[in-house]
C-alpha cells in the first residue's frame, strides 16, 4: 500500500495510526526554507504594520498637543501728506515722523500676527510727489524703542526735491 498522510485503517488493529513518509534531506531543506520565507515575510509584515502604526500614532500625538504655527506676515502702508504753505523742511520731517509712528502702532495693535511694519511716507508739494521717509520695524524692535528715529531710513535728496519745488512756486 501507497504511504499517504492522511489517516489509514490498519486492519491488524483496530484503531486509526498517521502513517507519514520518511522525510527525506531535500523535503526537510524545503520545508525549513519555506518556513524560514514564511517567518521573514511575516516579521516584514508586522515590522512595516508597527511602523505605519507607530508614525501614526506620532502624528496624532504631536496635532493633539502641539499648536499649530501661526503664519506672520508683513503690514504696509503708504502714508500721503500734503505740504502746508511756508512749512520748512525740519517741520515736514517732524510730522512724517509722527505720521509714521502712529502708523506702527495702529498696525501691531490692529493685528496680533503681523510681525513687521512697512510704511513709507510721501509728500505732495505743488503736484510733485516726494518720498520723504521709510520706515520698516519689526515687533520685538519696535516694543523696545517705540520711536520713529530709530528705524525710519530718511530720503536725502527729498530736501533738495522739496525745496526746488518750493522755489519754483514762488516765481
Amino acid at each position: 500500500m501507497w504511504s499517504t498522510r492522511y489517516l489509514t485503517h490498519n486492519p491488524s488493529s483496530d484503531s486509526y495510526s498517521m502513517q507519514r513518509p520518511r522525510p527525506t534531506k531535500r523535503s526537510i531543506y524545503r520545508r525549513r526554507r519555506r518556513s524560514l520565507k514564511r517567518s521573514l515575510g511575516h516579521s516584514i509584515l508586522s515590522a512595516g504594520l508597527a511602523a505605519v502604526l507607530g508614525g501614526t500614532g506620532v502624528w496624532i500625538t504631536e496635532a493633539l498637543i502641539a499648536p499649530q504655527a501661526s503664519q506672520a506676515y508683513t503690514s504696509r502702508l503708504d502714508l500721503f501728506l500734503a505740504r502746508e504753505a511756508e512749512e520748512n523742511y525740519e517741520a515736514l520731517v517732524h510730522r512724517a515722523e509722527i505720521a509714521a509712528k502712529s502708523g506702527a502702532q495702529r498696525s501691531f495693535n490692529d493685528d496680533l500676527l503681523t510681525t513687521i511694519v512697512s510704511i513709507n511716507v510721501v509728500v505732495e508739494s505743488e503736484g510733485i510727489t516726494i518720498p520723504i521717509l521709510a520706515l520698516q520695524v519689526n515687533r520685538e524692535q519696535w516694543r523696545s524703542h517705540p520711536e520713529t528715529y530709530f528705524w525710519a531710513a530718511y530720503y536725502p535728496t527729498a530736501k533738495t526735491l522739496l525745496n526746488a519745488s518750493l522755489t519754483i512756486s514762488r516765481r
